[in-house]
């Protein structure tokens, strides 16, 4: 609430309403559609990973959970909280799935797809800074620090046979199943997820584009490209819910400096904002499906 009062104090709270308000219900079904399009490719690489063999049904399973899992973080201070209870809809119908598979493939997904967002972030800062734009000093070594914990991550899941070491304790032997992902069988399933990843950030990252021009924002795609991963990743640390307060001053510090309005950038953010929990509440509906 304090960040959400310093954002729009300054700013007419009525235009900025109606501004909301005239935005067409076309393109909001349109915006919603391509980000459940966004959605189904993730649930497609968390599929990959859960399943031996994945079919268009089962993307469409993956992708129902996903959205739920979209739902269940409404009431956390972060969106990846729901990655702790998405899997829990999916037991049902895969029964013959270990459900520490399916909560393990949640996160490791997860995983993959921060592993492509990192990246990306990194080489957003690296262009951003080439091209005169202004970040805080630490993030660039804090992405970098990431980056390379990465690096050691993917080194020791192909270089250590973690099935045997497991094996050899009887109570880290029950992540077994989740360990199995990690053999050597499975190394071209997390690189197909991996280059999923590298298709499905950017592609959500075009839908903050077209919110932009939906108003008349002057922002171009490289600048989409250059701000929304480190936006993106900030705002899964756990300091507000559905993002509203912190997203509001991370667009106006990282917009504001290319010369946009600040009523614009309100608009943009705060209807970014609600297309998400619209979004999320759709996930409601479908776990009552």
């Amino acid at each position: 609430m304090i960040l959400l009062y310093f954002a729009f104090r300054k700013v007419n709270i009525i235009n900025l309403g109606k501004e909301l308000i005239l935005v067409s219900p076309w393109a909001t079904v349109g915006l919603l559609g391509y980000l459940g399009l966004v959605m189904v490719l993730g649930a497609w690489r968390w599929s990959l990973l859960a399943l031996e063999k994945v079919r268009f049904g089962d993307v469409m399973a993956f992708a129902k959970a996903t959205y739920v899992g979209s739902f269940y973080s409404l009431f956390f201070p972060t969106a990846v909280a729901g990655d702790l209870l998405k899997w829990t809809s999916l037991t049902k119908k895969y029964p013959q799935v270990h459900k520490l598979r399916l909560a393990g493939t949640a996160l490791i997904d997860r995983l993959v797809g921060f592993t492509a967002f990192f990246l990306e972030a990194l080489l957003a800062l690296i262009i951003g800074k080439s091209l005169g734009y202004q970040f805080p000093g630490y993030l660039l070594w804090l992405f970098v620090g990431i980056n390379c914990g990465l690096v050691v991550f993917y080194c020791l899941a192909y270089l250590v046979n973690f099935p045997v070491i497991l094996k050899k304790n009887k109570y880290l032997s029950k992540l077994l199943e989740l360990a199995e992902l990690l053999r050597s069988g499975n190394k071209k399933r997390l690189l197909s997820c991996l280059a999923i990843s590298v298709i499905a950030e950017p592609a959500w990252m075009v839908w903050s584009y077209f919110i932009a021009k939906l108003f008349g924002i002057p922002l171009t795609l490289i600048q989409i490209f250059i701000f929304m991963p480190v936006i993106a990743l900030i705002l899964v640390l756990p300091i507000s819910f559905a993002g509203f307060g912190a997203r509001e001053q991370l667009f106006l510090y990282f917009f504001g400096q290319l010369g946009i309005p600040v009523e614009k950038i309100l608009v943009m953010s705060t209807f970014s904002g609600v297309l998400g929990i619209i979004s999320s509440l759709i996930g409601g509906l479908l776990l009552w499906l």
